[in-house]
């Protein structure tokens, strides 16, 4: 998902980039606990019935359940922040806090995008500047990737 704002006082342009998510804290609650009603149910009939190993492996199946889902919900919480002033374009990416700055010296730097292969590969959006390179919108679907190079080739060469 792309976000853009523009502030007018300052003539900084930021782009906020995050990825689709799925679901919210609650919601992911609530299909844990449905599932573990659901898969308790079912144990619990195998185990009335006498199959009463069934219980472990349903247990464990809602455990990685729970797990995929809470990694789910940490790569859905990153962000990557593109600020583009009159002299610098900076990216930073993180979580809730930035983890990783990259700053680029805004008449110099060249965005650097190649289209989906004919193997099915996706698209690479990236930033580059006397050797340095950072991808950036790597999370992105491919119309929103394509969107955002064009957007920031407009913006970087306008001054």
């Amino acid at each position: 998902m792309v976000e853009s704002e523009h502030d007018a006082a300052t003539g900084e342009k930021t782009i906020v980039l995050r990825p689709n998510g799925s679901l919210n804290r609650r919601q992911g609650v609530a299909l844990l606990a449905f599932c573990a009603l659901l898969m308790g149910s079912i144990g619990g009939v195998f185990a009335f019935l006498g199959a009463w190993p069934v219980l472990p492996f349903s247990g464990l199946e809602w455990l990685l359940l729970a797990y995929c889902l809470h990694l789910s919900r940490r790569q859905s919480a990153e962000r990557e922040i593109i600020t583009i002033t009159d002299a610098l374009v900076r990216v930073e990416k993180g979580r809730e806090s930035p983890w990783q700055t990259h700053k680029f010296q805004r008449a110099w730097v060249r965005i650097d995008w190649t289209g989906p292969s004919a193997r099915g590969r996706p698209s690479r959006l990236s930033l580059r500047l006397h050797g340095k390179e950072v991808e950036i919108g790597r999370f992105l679907v491919e119309s929103e990737r394509q969107a955002l190079a064009m957007e920031l080739k407009v913006l970087l060469s306008s001054r």
